[in-house]
C-alpha cells in the first residue's frame, strides 16, 4: 500500500483497527474453559521461554492464574499450601477468597507472587498474548522498574490535553509507519506536541511519565513479547483505537508507551538498560535523534487532522463540563459518606476514569477493599488526588449489617464504625 500522507495512513490504520478490534472478541468461559485456560498457559510458559530473559534481564516466568470475575473461580499453573486447589489436568482449580482483588494485574497471594489475568481470554492470538505478557511483566515490575507515584494526569480530560495528545498519537503513528527522515520529521512532531501539553499544566511531565513507566512499558513489553513479528502493526492499530476514546487519564499510556518504546528500539536499542523510575520517554526518544530543535505546532498541526480533532474535541468539552457538574453535585457539593484510604486494593475499569479537579478523580465504577471492609460501587466514587480518601454520595440508609447509598454498599469489617458521614475505628 502506497500512503502519500498522514490522513491516508490514518485511514488506512483507523479502518484496520476497526477490523481487529472486531476479530478480539473474547472467549466464552464455559464447558471448555479448562481447555482455553490450558492452552493460554502454555502460550505464556512458551512466550516467557522463548524471550529467555533478554528483555528485561530477568524472566518473566513465574506463578500465573486465570480468573473468572463472575465465580472467582482460579485456574492456576502451580498448587499453594492451605488453599484447596485441585488438580485438574495439568492446572490446578479452586475459588480466590472475597478479600482478594480480581483484576489483570500482579498480586502476592498464598505467599507467592502471581501474576493474575481475568477471564474471558480475547479470541485474537496477538491480543490474548499481548495481554498475557503485558501481565507478566507487572509481577517482576515491583524489582526491575518500580514506577513513580504521581497524581493522575487530569489534564488529559480537558480540551487542550486531549487535542494535543491525539496529535501526539497521529505523529507517532507516523514515526512507526515509516523510516529515515520522514520517520525523524515524525517523530519531532509528535515530541512537539507532546511538550506544548506538558508545558500547559503543572506536574504534566511527572504524572504523565509515571503511567508510562508503570503501564506504558508493561504495554510495550506486551507488543514486544506477545505480538512479536506485528508488534508495530499491533501499536498503530491501538493508537488509532485510541484516537476515538474517551477517557484519557488512567488509559492514555497504553497506546504512548509501547509506541515510544518500540520508536527506542530502533534508534536507541539499549535504551532499557538506561531506563529509570522516574524516566522520560519522550526525552530519551529526543536523545535519540540528536535533541534537534522542535517545531512550533501552528506549523505542523494540520498533517495530522487539527480541524477535524478540534471539532471532535469541542463537542466532547461541552459533554464534559455537564457530566462534571453532575459529578460535583452527587460528590462535593451534596451529602457525602466518606472513607479513608488506608491500604486500599481497587478493581476498577482504567478507560472510564473521570477527571474532577481540584477534588480528585472520579471512578464510574469500583470496587475498593481496605482495612475498613468492602465498598462495591455502581454510580461514581470520587477518590482524592493523593489516595486519601474516597466519597460517595449520600444519604446512606442502614441495609441488614451493610449500609447503602445511591448506587453503593458499604459491608464494615468488626472494629469499623460508620459516624457522622465518615467511617473510622471504633
Amino acid at each position: 500500500m502506497c500512503l502519500k500522507d498522514h490522513r491516508q495512513l490514518w485511514c488506512a490504520i483507523g479502518g484496520l483497527a476497526g477490523c481487529v478490534a472486531a476479530s478480539a472478541s473474547a472467549q466464552s468461559v464455559s464447558g471448555s474453559s479448562m481447555k482455553v485456560t490450558d492452552e493460554a498457559i502454555t502460550e505464556q510458559h512458551d512466550l516467557c521461554r522463548r524471550d529467555g530473559g533478554r528483555l528485561w534481564g530477568m524472566s518473566l516466568c513465574g506463578p500465573i492464574m486465570l480468573v473468572d470475575p463472575k465465580t472467582r473461580t482460579i485456574y492456576a499453573d502451580r498448587d499453594t499450601a492451605g488453599h484447596d486447589l485441585r488438580a485438574t489436568r495439568s492446572l490446578f482449580t479452586g475459588t480466590l477468597p472475597p478479600d482478594v482483588s480480581i483484576a489483570n494485574t500482579s498480586i502476592d497471594w498464598a505467599g507467592t507472587r502471581w501474576t493474575m489475568v481475568l477471564l474471558p481470554l480475547p479470541s485474537d492470538a496477538v491480543a490474548r498474548d499481548t495481554l498475557l505478557m503485558h501481565e507478566s511483566y507487572h509481577r517482576i515490575q515491583p524489582v526491575r522498574l518500580p514506577p513513580s507515584t504521581a497524581a493522575l494526569p487530569d489534564h488529559l480530560d480537558m480540551y487542550d490535553g486531549r487535542v494535543l495528545l491525539r496529535l501526539e498519537w497521529r505523529a507517532l503513528a507516523l514515526a512507526l509507519w515509516t523510516h529515515g527522515d520522514a520517520q525523524r520529521s515524525a517523530i519531532r512532531d509528535a515530541l512537539a506536541f507532546r511538550t506544548l501539553r506538558r508545558g500547559l499544566t503543572k506536574d504534566a511531565a511527572e504524572r504523565e511519565n509515571a503511567l508510562e513507566i508503570l503501564e506504558g512499558i508493561a504495554e510495550y513489553t506486551g507488543k514486544r513479547l506477545g505480538a512479536g513479528k506485528m508488534a508495530v502493526p499491533s501499536t498503530i492499530d491501538t493508537l488509532a483505537t485510541y484516537d476515538q476514546r474517551d477517557g484519557y487519564v488512567r488509559s492514555f499510556a497504553y497506546a504512548s508507551g509501547p509506541a515510544y518504546g518500540l520508536l527506542l528500539d530502533r534508534l536507541s536499542p539499549g535504551w532499557r538498560e538506561e531506563v529509570r523510575p522516574d524516566s522520560d520517554l519522550g526525552e530519551m526518544l529526543h536523545r535519540a535523534i540528536g535533541n534537534i530543535a522542535l517545531p512550533q505546532v501552528t506549523s505542523i498541526r494540520d498533517r495530522y487532522g487539527y480541524a477535524d480533532i478540534q471539532r471532535q474535541e469541542t463537542a466532547k468539552a461541552d459533554a464534559h463540563a455537564r457530566q462534571a457538574a453532575v459529578w460535583q453535585a452527587a460528590l462535593v457539593d451534596g451529602p457525602a459518606l466518606r472513607v479513608p484510604l488506608v491500604s486500599m486494593k481497587i478493581e476498577f475499569n482504567p478507560q472510564t476514569v473521570f477527571a474532577l479537579p481540584p477534588s480528585g478523580t472520579v471512578y464510574p465504577t469500583a470496587i475498593i477493599r481496605d482495612d475498613w471492609g468492602t465498598l462495591t460501587v455502581r454510580q461514581g466514587v470520587l477518590i482524592s488526588n493523593h489516595w486519601k480518601s474516597a466519597s460517595v454520595a449520600g444519604p446512606v440508609t442502614v441495609q441488614g449489617g451493610d449500609y447503602t447509598g445511591a448506587g453503593w454498599l458499604l459491608k464494615l469489617a468488626p472494629g469499623w464504625i460508620l459516624s457522622n458521614g465518615s467511617v473510622r475505628r471504633r
